[in-house]
């Protein structure tokens, strides 16, 4: 199975707040953007909604703040088309279910899915890949590779070739075919991008084949390596976020008010205050 989902990007720059984050954690407890007690009750009640996508803990976005959820995992709604998305390694994709039982979220590419969007591609060199520390592949994929306005013809395994009609178009035409295969040549362009296997059984001979195997996406699997922590954390009466620069989050336990939270057992616990006759009489 190809591989073109995958990427992994590190930024030493990114690393640099880190010490600055940890000291404030160390010295206060709690991410200092808002209140403990006021990240307990977003993190606890706010779902974030749109169009037929409900969405809660590890994701944020609307009504949800950035501290309730995993770095990469923002959802954005559209408010005049009722549709959500989320950014995976600087491609936008379109968000069309969500699978809470197997942490599986169904995407297609949102500017290939739009009016025009398979011969007007905003981003048509740039291949669809995943961040692997995120996401991990779906079953039932495969990969092809659109190629615009070639001189060549390309090889026997051509999935489909057909015209731009639309006189707006960025390009004339656009062969499919598959990875790692003999290439036309002079193109102008190329993208590859993942869609059903049972998309492939027949051609993709058509504009309208294409679009059809593409709007109906492909999942991926979001990593859920917090999901002992986070339960943990609810037994406790707390609520799961997340804490730390993107490079080197972690969950994070919100607690509700007379309550405080243990870094090194990420529960709470009520807060019992201690006095004694000499304090009290001072």
């Amino acid at each position: 199975m190809n591989n073109l989902w995958f990427s992994s990007s590190s930024s030493p720059l990114a690393r640099l707040p880190l010490l600055y984050y940890s000291l404030l954690f160390i010295m206060f407890g709690f991410p200092l953007s808002l209140s403990n007690h006021e990240l307990y009750e977003n993190c606890r009640d706010t779902v974030f909604r749109c169009g037929n996508i409900s969405a809660g803990f590890p994701f944020s976005g609307g009504q949800r703040v950035s501290e309730c959820g995993r770095h990469g995992l923002e959802l954005r709604c559209d408010n005049n088309n009722n549709t959500t998305t989320i950014v995976i390694s600087n491609i936008e994709y379109r968000v069309l279910g969500i699978r809470w039982d197997r942490h599986i979220l169904k995407i297609a590419r949102e500017d290939l899915i739009k009016y025009d969007g398979l011969c007007s591609p905003q981003i048509a060199t740039r291949n669809s890949v995943l961040d692997p520390e995120l996401f991990s592949p779906g079953p039932g994929y495969a990969n092809v590779t659109l190629f615009y306005d070639c001189q060549s013809s390309i090889s026997s395994r051509n999935l489909g070739f057909f015209p731009c009609d639309n006189a707006g178009s960025t390009y004339s035409n656009i062969s499919v075919g598959v990875p790692n295969n003999i290439q036309p040549k002079g193109c102008s362009a190329n993208v590859t991008v993942p869609v059903l296997r049972s998309s492939m059984e027949g051609s993709l001979n058509s504009s309208l084949r294409l679009k059809e195997a593409l709007n109906k996406g492909v999942e991926v699997q979001w990593n859920w390596k917090d999901s002992k922590a986070c339960g943990k954390c609810n037994d406790s009466g707390g609520a799961c976020g997340f804490f730390g620069p993107a490079e080197n989050q972690t969950m994070f336990c919100y607690c509700p008010f007379m309550f405080e939270n243990s870094p090194d057992d990420r529960q709470c616990h009520r807060v019992v205050s201690s006095s004694s006759p000499t304090s009290s009489a001072q």
